[in-house]
Formats: structure tokens, sequence, C-alpha cells
């Protein structure tokens, strides 16, 4: 049975407050004008003014966010998007892990959508506060922009595990391919659905049976395609929009992104649960930085 997805609703773009705004901004005016959305703007200045003196502080407040808002009333009047806003939030006196969460838990987003946080190659070896509070701890989805343009042919690569075969997997992957299938009609682009595989045993196993005699043990390439077959049958796909790839995720998502151009790839992540992850980085994490294209990562429902 395929997985009902309602289309996204109201999205939370959360704006760096030294980035340019142009591509997070054309990219939430492209996704509400086609799901019929609304968004909602937050800026975050708690880093600028922290090492303020107070008596600064209010000068340095009201010029700032004069200046903002004429940077964003242009760019929306450009795109013609006005109609999109729901309202700007810019919060100065909590840090914006803290603000974001509040702003969540008491609105009805059902999407955020920002730019990944920009680091130096250095300060890549440790998370974004942010960044990280988004990937693992955020229950909404998120939409990471990247500047790539794109294209007139649009394509969604649907990135599922069809290694895990846990039941929690399982519906993360319905959820994936739902979305992504939501989105690419939305969007009239076309959905391609990527499966990685890791490299096969160098062992082999022959069962024998004394009716049947020999049979030969399917590879695992062959065991991912017949699952995989098995979440599909709803969505017609052909076989050429589907991908096998050998490899590890963090390096064979990109390069089959970059091989297909597409504009945006889907993703799950699961609740961070493993030490090792928490310590050098889960996949989700490591693909914000690989991935030559917009992420969108989706989350497990959360159980009532």
């Amino acid at each position: 049975m395929k997985t009902e997805i309602a289309n996204f609703q109201h999205i939370l773009v959360v704006l760096e407050s030294s980035e340019d705004h142009t591509v997070p901004l054309a990219r939430a005016t492209r996704l509400c004008r086609a799901l019929g959305a609304k968004m909602t703007l937050f800026i975050s200045y708690y880093q600028a003014f922290t090492a303020k003196s107070p008596q600064n502080l209010a000068d340095d407040l009201v010029t700032i966010v004069e200046h903002k808002k004429n940077d964003i009333d242009e760019q929306l009047q450009k795109w013609q998007a006005s109609d999109y806003l729901a309202g700007v939030s810019m919060s100065w006196q909590s840090k914006p892990s803290v603000a974001i969460a509040k702003f969540i838990k008491n609105s009805d987003f059902d999407l955020v959508l920002k730019a990944p946080y920009q680091q130096s190659e250095f300060k890549h070896l440790f998370r974004s506060g942010l960044d990280k509070y988004f990937v693992s701890d955020c229950p909404l989805p998120l939409w990471l922009v990247k500047k790539r343009l794109w294209d007139d042919n649009f394509e969604v690569l649907s990135c599922v595990d069809m290694g895990d075969d846990a039941h929690d997997n399982h519906l993360l992957n319905r959820k994936i391919l739902a979305v992504s299938d939501k989105l690419a009609g939305a969007l009239d682009a076309e959905m391609h659905v990527v499966d990685c595989f890791y490299g096969e045993i160098g062992t082999m196993r022959i069962d024998f049976n004394s009716k049947r005699g020999f049979k030969r043990e399917a590879t695992i390439k062959e065991t991912h395609v017949e699952r995989l077959k098995l979440f599909i049958n709803e969505y017609s796909l052909s076989d050429d929009v589907l991908h096998f790839v050998e490899g590890m995720p963090d390096h064979a998502l990109p390069d089959k992104a970059a091989d297909l151009s597409a504009e945006v790839a889907v993703i799950g992540n699961n609740e961070d649960t493993n030490y090792i992850d928490r310590i050098f980085g889960d996949t989700a994490v490591e693909l914000v930085k690989a991935m030559p294209c917009d992420l969108l990562i989706v989350k497990p429902d959360i159980p009532n």
C-alpha cells in the first residue's frame, strides 16, 4: 500500500544573518508556488550581538533589522512572492537552536528550509550546533539548499536503504518514496530511486536439497533489487530510473546525484543513538557536506 503524504503547507525558512539570502528565498518561493504553501522567515542575530555592550545594542539592532527587512522585501517583490510570506521572526536573546525549537513547538510548520552552515575545512572536523540540531534533533523534515542552479529538466533522487531489514527502516523507506513521489509530481520532475549496497561477500554458499538439487544463493545486489521491487509497485517506475550502486552512501550518493545532475536528493535519518555516530557523524550529517545538490532529510514519524 502506498504511503499517503500531505503537501508541505507551511515552510520555516531559516536565514543566517550574515549570508546572502538570494538562493534560500528563491528556493522557498519556488516550493511555495508549486505546493500552494506559505513561508515564515526566521533570522537570528544572537552571535552578532552577544559581544556588544548594552548601550550600543539598541541602535545597532534597529538599524540592522530595518536594513534586513528592506533587503528581504526587495527580493520577494522581484520574484512576486510577497503573497506567500506569512511573517518574519527575528531573534537575538537566545541561542538559535533554542529559539527555533521553541518557535517550531508553538507553530504549525511542516518543513524547515535553510542553507548549510558554512565552515572552514578545519571546523568541518566538528559539528555545527545548529546544523546538528536540524539534522538529528529537529522533528521536522529539513530541506538544505545548495547554490547550484536548478535545470529545466528536474530530477528528484529518492535515496532508500534496502540493506536494513528492520521494521522502522521499512517505514522510513516508504516515507522517503512517498515524499519523493509527491515532490516530483508538484515540481513536474522525474523521480529516480537509488539504493547503495556493500561489496559482495568473498565466500560462496550453495544450498543442496534432495528434491531440487543445488540452488545458487542470490547475490547482495540481487537481494537489494528484489526488496526494492516490493516497495515501488505502487509508483509505476521504469527500470531505467532505478539505480543500484556499490559503495558507502557517503560517497556513492553524491556521485550518483552528480551523474544524474539531480536537483534534490531525498534521504532519511533515524534517531542518532549509536555512540560512534555521535562522535564521528552519521551518514545524513556527512551528506550535508558532500551532496552537490539540495538535500531533503526526512525523519521518522513520531508515535502518538
